[in-house]
């Protein structure tokens, strides 16, 4: 993805593990190529990318087809430690919700595609107010409410 171009459209939506599979790949390949991630990867978390990658895609497939296997509030908390180590910021949110906006529409197009965006987006919020305070709905306007029985306080 980074200096390749766009990956090529898929032409369909998010409605199938393999095509979930393929948006993580696309998604944290180019989260791990930025350089505002790498220091928490890599120097921090030390990530090994094969048992993330399929973790995240578990993840995800969960919150897109109904099944979660990790509570909302487990997901933030998993990250504390990495905040509290080098403390996240807006920018940090900005850009990773960049990046999932991106990687979705150069991938792909329907309802569980947005519902990926829309998932993304409470996640990133609730993240973001949880651990910074910051409300990115006052910069980036408004987003889906967090996730079920999650409170961001």
């Amino acid at each position: 993805m980074s200096g390749t171009g766009p990956a090529e459209h898929r032409r369909r939506d998010l409605d199938a593990e393999e095509e979930v599979a393929e948006f993580v790949t696309r998604f944290y390949r180019e989260i791990a190529q930025d350089d505002r991630f790498h220091h928490y990867f890599e120097a921090l978390a030390h990530v090994d990318w094969h048992a993330h990658t399929a973790e995240l895609t578990d993840f995800w497939r969960g919150l897109l087809f109904g099944d979660p296997h990790r509570e909302a509030d487990d997901v933030i908390e998993a990250h504390r430690w990495l905040h509290d180590a080098a403390p996240f910021d807006t920018v940090l949110f900005d850009r990773w919700l960049e990046v999932l906006d991106t990687t979705l529409d150069e991938g792909w197009t329907g309802p569980v595609a947005e519902l990926a965006r829309k998932r993304g987006h409470g996640y990133a919020w609730a993240m973001a107010k949880r651990l910074t305070g910051a409300d990115l709905r006052a910069t980036r306007g408004p987003r889906e409410p967090p996730p079920p029985g999650l409170c961001p306080s």
